[in-house]
């Protein structure tokens, strides 16, 4: 009886659609992408000094200051770390693991070698960058 009714109530109709058609497909295989964030998540788990924060429980100080309460950035000894200096660690080696990456995207532009020179030129700067700023943040947390 309901196939020949346009309506179930007065004012309300019987929506026309068929659900037999809808297939969901699982996908083969895992996508470059999913592997590229997967990569780059374990690059800044490690660098940021999350196997370090797990192994050395002792040595881990959360807060960025120094004995008297003046705000510090860097911990002043080799064998610790504050927490925020361990992730600012790990975002510029991710950034500069990014930056190497924009080499790879520059092989894309093989027969438009205007556009893939500007593309190294970026990536050899931000590369030259995040090694500078590493650099003094090591230099730092040395003492030289």
């Amino acid at each position: 009886m309901t196939k020949r009714l346009p309506w179930i109530l007065p004012g309300i109709r019987r929506p026309k659609f068929n659900l037999h058609q809808i297939t969901f497909r699982i996908p083969t295989e895992i996508p470059q992408s999913v592997w590229y964030f997967i990569v780059y998540g374990i690059i800044f788990y490690i660098f940021s000094g999350g196997a370090y924060d797990i192994v050395n429980k002792d040595y881990i100080a959360p807060l960025g200051s120094g004995s008297q309460g003046q705000p510090l950035f860097v911990y002043p000894a080799t064998q610790a770390q504050f927490l925020i200096e361990g992730i600012v660690a790990g975002f510029i080696i991710a950034f500069a693991a990014l930056s190497l990456y924009l080499f790879d995207y520059a092989t894309k532009f093989t027969f438009d070698v205007n556009s893939a020179q500007k593309i190294e030129a970026i990536a050899s700067i931000f590369v030259l960058i995040w090694y500078v700023v590493i650099m003094l943040l090591y230099k730092k947390k040395t003492g030289g």
